[in-house]
């Protein structure tokens, strides 16, 4: 959604930038070494410090640094979760210089269910507090969607539990596991016996995700092969506030069966000015459209990725496509944000939705 944290500002991200944050680096290592022994408050001082070197690359992207207690350490870059964002994080190392006792690594690793304890809010996750169920619905049956089950878990301190809960996953699969193997995952209570549920250790959820995955792929493996003829529909809405909302959908991917082999979301908010209902005056118009179609051109260029529609509305056209690279996707859609429109009020986000549940909404109005 426009400003959704999940958005990436395209004016950043240069190739000058990287150099000039390794060569900062570069400089300034030995004083992380030098603090990390000796004063962990200057530490934290020093990592605040270094995110602020990377903004000029890239304003969102996070830093974790550490020594393994051998006189090795590791800087880790991290987009905290943020898919969009993962292409910016593997650039930026792969641009790195090699530094004598350093590890450079892009995304939170996976360090394994039976190595790690969190102690958070008073509770511990761990091997022996946390297993595992999968929720299954027949409607959608490629989802992947687990519940983490903790002894000492109440209602009245959900909040509590869901945020322990996402560090201990992330921590124990990786960052780019975590975003891109499980659909949805909640933290909740142990289930009575009798609701039937098998309940799994949490030391075989990687298992089971890779064996998720592998029947994912083997089930769409002919992905593709039948691209649905182009049925664009026009559909004018208006909201509980009476603001005017337009909408052109492919409708001819409706009843596609092989949407679910594209489950990355790709969606790109532009940004105008508008009239007092939001809609783009005639000039407007004419810009929006020209960009829009330049953007098309480039991702539909390859093969996976499909152009489903947009969406014009309260100061934004919202363009929308699924591709089942979202890494490729991307990546071009930062080079080309980041060497056009510097001046434009362009975010984009990627998700997970493989069902193409944001584009229901659209294909149920087209067929009343």
């Amino acid at each position: 959604m426009p400003g959704d944290s999940n958005g990436f500002d395209k004016s950043n991200g240069t190739l000058d930038a990287a150099n000039k944050f390794w060569q900062w680096f570069v400089e300034n290592e030995e004083r992380f070494r030098d603090y990390e022994d000796q004063d962990s408050e200057k530490t934290h001082d020093f990592l605040d410090e270094l995110i602020h070197e990377l903004k000029p690359f890239n304003p969102w992207l996070k830093a974790l640094a550490g020594g393994d207690g051998h006189g090795k350490y590791e800087l880790i870059i991290t987009a905290d979760g943020d898919i969009a964002l993962f292409p910016k994080v593997e650039q930026l190392i792969d641009l790195a210089p090699s530094i004598d006792g350093w590890k450079l690594t892009a995304h939170k690793p996976p360090l394994g269910f039976d190595q790690i304890r969190i102690d958070m809010y008073d509770k511990e996750f761990s091997a022996e507090t946390v297993n595992f169920y999968a929720l299954t619905d027949p409607q959608f049956p490629d989802e992947v969607n687990i519940v983490l089950t903790h002894p000492a878990y109440k209602a009245d301190e959900d909040e509590q539990f869901q945020t322990a809960g996402m560090i201990y996953l992330e921590n124990g699969l990786g960052e780019l596991n975590t975003a891109t193997q499980i659909d949805k995952y909640v933290v909740g209570g142990i289930p009575d016996s009798n609701e039937g549920l098998e309940i799994i250790p949490i030391t075989k959820l990687n298992e089971y995700l890779n064996w998720r995955q592998k029947e994912f792929v083997e089930k769409y493996e002919s992905r593709g092969k039948s691209r649905p003829e182009e049925s664009y529909t026009v559909l004018e809405a208006k909201d509980n506030e009476n603001k005017p909302m337009f909408a052109t959908i492919d409708a001819g991917f409706r009843d596609w069966e092989y949407r679910s082999a594209f489950p990355w979301l790709l969606q790109i908010d532009i940004n105008y000015k508008g009239d007092d209902q939001g809609l783009p005056d005639n000039l407007q118009m004419e810009k929006l459209q020209d960009l829009e179609d330049e953007i098309v051109a480039l991702l539909i260029s390859d093969t996976n990725t499909y152009y489903t529609g947009h969406r014009t509305y309260d100061n934004y056209r919202s363009v929308y496509f699924y591709t089942n690279n979202f890494s490729k996707s991307s990546r071009t859609l930062h080079n080309y944000l980041e060497e056009n429109h510097q001046d434009s009020q362009i975010v984009f986000f990627i998700r997970k939705d493989k069902y193409w549940h944001t584009m229901e909404q659209f294909y149920g109005a087209a067929e009343e």
